[in-house]
């Protein structure tokens, strides 16, 4: 785990620097901004149907390849076991910087390459309303979790592109890291899904993938 948390961090540290090393002899400079709906709720409601989530953002390039970035959705989840019934509904946000290491710019340069640096943070209610806990011993008895509140925050790195498929309209894909960073201690209950993180299944760590659609604005 250290060693992940090593090389995590060691990635954001690499793309925040790389400013340094930005070109400073920009000739003509014109700053754009996008706005973005993201889609890749879809596919993961057909192959999860109880999760739905929804996420639009924005970005604006206020140096040249440089661009301020901010993300914001919800999250439902909706689970109807045999064992347990269990609901959540929770907001996030993610704020951060983008970096054009393809290094284009001008009216026919426009498609992108990516490296993002993103701060995260979401918020959830959620209860189960009913809950089986088996027991070998005293047998098996139902119960159930009230609603509470959970927190978390966290540090994400990752890369994608952006790709012009008409006039102001682009196409994008993005695969982001996740590393949680703090999150409410000792909940009563573990959420399933943290809105705008994901799954928590392997330590403090998350991976997930965005498809997006945006359209660009030029001042």
């Amino acid at each position: 785990m250290n060693t992940y948390r090593y090389l995590f961090l060691h990635l954001l540290l690499l793309i925040l620097s790389s400013a340094a090393f930005a070109g400073e002899n920009d000739t003509v400079f014109r700053p754009s901004a996008r706005i973005g709906v993201d889609f890749s709720g879809v596919p993961r409601n057909l192959i999860e149907p109880e999760t739905r989530t929804g996420e639009v953002s924005v970005d604006y390039e206020w140096r040249k390849n440089w661009f301020a970035a901010i993300e914001a959705g919800g999250a439902s989840i909706e689970v109807d076991q045999p064992t347990h019934d269990y609901q959540s509904s929770g907001y996030f946000f993610r704020i951060g910087v983008d970096f054009n290491i393809l290094g284009q710019h001008g009216p026919d340069h426009l498609d992108l390459v990516l490296l993002s640096a993103r701060y995260g943070y979401g918020t959830l209610d959620h209860y189960a309303s009913r809950a089986i806990i088996t027991d070998p011993y005293w047998g098996d008895y139902e119960t159930a979790f009230p609603e509470e509140t959970f927190n978390a925050h966290w540090l994400e790195v990752g890369g994608g592109v952006k790709t012009q498929i008409w006039r102001n309209f682009f196409l994008g894909w993005s695969l982001r890291t996740r590393l949680l960073v703090s999150q409410t201690s000792d909940p009563a209950m573990d959420p399933y899904f943290i809105s705008g993180f994901g799954k928590n299944r392997d330590g403090n760590f998350s991976v997930m993938i965005h498809y997006s659609l945006y359209y660009r604005f030029g001042f």
